[in-house]
């Protein structure tokens, strides 16, 4: 028989999976647990209490939370939620709201949003894209995204091919009302109110008579069509774009009339016309003009629709990189990249590919890839259900139209969730929803980004992330940690020291669910379900690591009321005292306590448990593994620690001498505990069964095997 201590001073691993549970060989599973609920790791390797959840106040179903930063002093909540947002400051203090908007509960969950200075745009394939802005302290406005206007009314709009690139348009006329007449099936009543381009110039439809049929208003005069007459037609061919030597005019070859000697040509160049005289050239044919007639506008291929419309959908992504609006992941091109002119968010004109001009582009590399995401880092990031991407640039060589390219980084697939930053990298929840990805940097030229799956050992932990956010710091508390809301309501939280390659995952769980998790101004929030008496809300919460009880109000002694938990059975607690459950008034009153005129928190219990994994200690006759063993004595280094429970030993409120009728005091010491039993897996479980504070440094074991 062996007697031996093992000493566990870190934490950092967290909760591992269960498939870890013989790696005893790892580092990780020395640093790791079987089991973390409730807890919060810390940087020193130890581990804390959770914060408990301060409730501010009643929001509607299925919301959403959105951080807004207008300012270090002036910080928004804006809680999305079916055809509505309510801006709240981080108090819980209103500060306005807006009705009427286009989104619905669906939605709500499916969209992304990019903050520009005072202004939040939100993209969603439901609807065109939003802007909000804020126009004072408490007011904002809610328009649709419309482009600026360029010379003579046109929009600096995206424009797009949507129906097959052989079907051709030919107007009646140049200017006023005219008769639009397609070759193909290319209208429905949607397009009434839209406007379309005619080799480049606008035509606002008025009314749909058929597929083929509508009726419009020329914006801009179209550009001419003209009959030349030839020396010859041998080389010109319908398709073919014919241009003037002299004028530099150009024209789509739209008819080639072999017996006249004729071509008919639509202008493509603006209103530069053919002039009789002058030499033309195709790419197989050339000429002299020896006559010219002004005709009426011909069929072309040249035409196209916008692509935001109502009729083939709206981007599902946007984001903001190196002065330009991107928007991304379309209904109908899911993997094509729209970038605004640079420093311009409402012209997405195209021009003539100069380096500020808009952007319109495919990831391009063979992948059938849906966009789902944008981030700015050290580059372009864009996140797509076929794995994430990255748009290399220097300063010799920045983003623009004429050298843009798209670099995958790997084939790890996201799904819907808004990726966040955190310690110098990027992290998106894997599309199989036991995943999650670290984008970040390599330092390597050649390949200069890399996704890593930062879950690989604790993937039971993350269960179909609905919303993401991470904090550098929150409640005063250096830590690093990423929140990820799972779709059973329990919450997946990462503490990461990048520098330090600790890495460790707690699950939080809570009466009631999770449904979205906000940092905001130092302050983590999230908005939860909870069931008071038969009926549920939906309530925004905010983490306070002074709290150990989650839905809390704090109390003045015998004033004040929390109408929301009348009729409830809480949990009542002061400092370092645990008061008992309380059955709370139809009014909410706050029960009279002899507090001395300490304030009253009133709440939900949540359970802290820490399980650690078997000891296998190594013998000089070789492995433990697999042997019966006997944790027989324990020792926990507490910190700041009240009615802690390691296995059945609670650590005393009072001890001999001390003044029974004051609070417990919190206690910074080791204390020992003898276990009973004998197991092949023993395990030592840390938790409490009162709201009070805990936090553990360290353990001991004494096992004999």
């Amino acid at each position: 028989m062996a007697k031996l201590w093992t000493d566990k001073t870190t934490f950092g691993a967290g909760e591992l999976s269960p498939t870890m549970s013989r790696r005893s060989d790892t580092q990780q599973h020395a640093d790791g647990v079987k089991r973390g609920r409730n807890v919060r790791l810390l940087n020193a390797g130890g581990f804390t209490r959770r914060p408990g959840s301060l409730h501010m106040l009643l929001v509607p179903a299925r919301s959403r939370l959105v951080e807004f930063t207008f300012s270090i002093d002036q910080l928004y909540l804006l809680v999305l939620s079916a055809g509505r947002m309510d801006a709240y400051l981080t108090d819980g203090t209103p500060a306005g709201a807006l009705a009427g908007c286009p989104w619905t509960a669906d939605d709500v969950q499916a969209l992304t949003w990019v903050q520009a200075g005072d202004t939040v745009i939100l993209a969603c394939r439901s609807w065109r894209p939003q802007v909000i802005q804020r126009t004072g302290a408490a007011s904002w406005s809610r328009v649709n995204w419309t482009a600026d206007e360029g010379p003579g009314g046109a929009l600096l709009q995206p424009y797009y091919k949507w129906v097959d690139p052989t079907v051709t348009l030919q107007p009646s006329g140049y200017a006023g009302t005219v008769t639009l007449t397609a070759s193909s099936p290319a209208f429905d009543t949607p397009h009434v109110g839209q406007r379309l381009r005619y080799v480049g110039c606008e035509i606002q439809i008025t009314a749909v008579a058929s597929g083929t049929s509508a009726t419009g208003t020329v914006l801009q005069t179209l550009p001419p069509s003209q009959r030349l007459t030839l020396e010859h037609v041998v080389g010109f061919r319908v398709g073919q774009v014919a241009t003037g030597r002299e004028t530099g005019a150009k024209g789509e070859i739209v008819a080639v009339d072999g017996t006249a000697s004729t071509i008919d040509v639509v202008i493509t160049n603006g209103e530069t016309p053919f002039t009789s005289g002058e030499e033309i050239d195709s790419p197989t044919g050339a000429a002299e003009v020896t006559g010219v007639a002004e005709i009426g506008p011909q069929p072309t291929k040249q035409w196209d629709e916008p692509y935001l419309s109502p009729i083939y959908g709206y981007p599902a992504a946007v984001g903001l990189h190196r002065a330009r609006l991107w928007l991304g992941g379309h209904t109908r091109l899911p993997a094509a990249v729209l970038a605004s002119r640079i420093g311009a968010y409402y012209n997405m004109d195209l021009g003539t590919g100069e380096d500020a001009e808009a952007i319109f582009e495919d990831l391009g590399d063979g992948a059938v890839a849906s966009i789902k995401a944008f981030v700015s880092a050290e580059n372009l990031l864009i996140v797509t259900d076929q794995g994430p991407y990255y748009v290399p640039e220097t300063a010799a060589n920045p983003i623009r139209p004429s050298s843009i390219q798209f670099h995958r980084i790997g084939a790890d697939p996201g799904g819907g969730v808004r990726p966040v930053a955190l310690d110098e990298g990027v992290l998106y929840p894997h599309r199989s929803g036991a995943g999650m990805m670290d984008i970040r940097p390599t330092g390597d030229n050649t390949k200069s980004w890399k996704a890593d799956d930062v879950a690989l050992l604790a993937s039971h932990l993350v269960r179909q992330p609905t919303d993401l956010a991470a904090t550098h710091g929150a409640d005063g508390a250096p830590e690093r940690y990423a929140f990820a809301v799972n779709a059973d309501g329990t919450m997946a939280v990462m503490h990461s020291i990048q520098s330090q390659q600790v890495l460790g995952w707690t699950l939080w769980e809570t009466e009631g669910f999770y449904r979205s998790v906000a940092v905001l101004g130092g302050h983590v929030f999230a908005i939860v379900s909870r069931v008071f008496g038969v009926t549920t809300h939906w309530c925004l919460e905010r983490f306070d690591q002074a709290l150990c009880l989650d839905g809390a109000a704090v109390l003045p002694t015998g004033t004040g009321s929390a109408p929301y938990l009348n009729g409830l059975t809480v949990h009542a607690r002061s400092g370092t005292s645990y008061l008992g459950t309380v059955a709370m008034p139809a009014d909410g009153a706050a029960p009279d306590f002899d507090l001395g005129g300490a304030p009253l928190e009133l709440g939900r219990f949540f359970r802290p448990t820490v399980e650690t994994l078997p000891p296998e200690p190594k013998l000089p006759y070789g492995g433990s593994a697999a042997r019966v063993k006997r944790i027989s004595r324990v020792r926990l280094y507490v910190l700041e620690a009240v009615r802690v429970r390691c296995a059945d030993r609670i650590l005393d409120s009072h001890r001999i001498g001390e003044d029974l009728t004051t609070a417990p005091p919190a206690r910074t010491e080791w204390i020992e505990a003898a276990l009973l039993g004998r197991s092949k897996e023993p395990t030592v479980t840390i938790t409490q069964d009162e709201p009070l504070p805990m936090t553990i440094l360290g353990i001991s074991m004494e096992v004999i095997i």
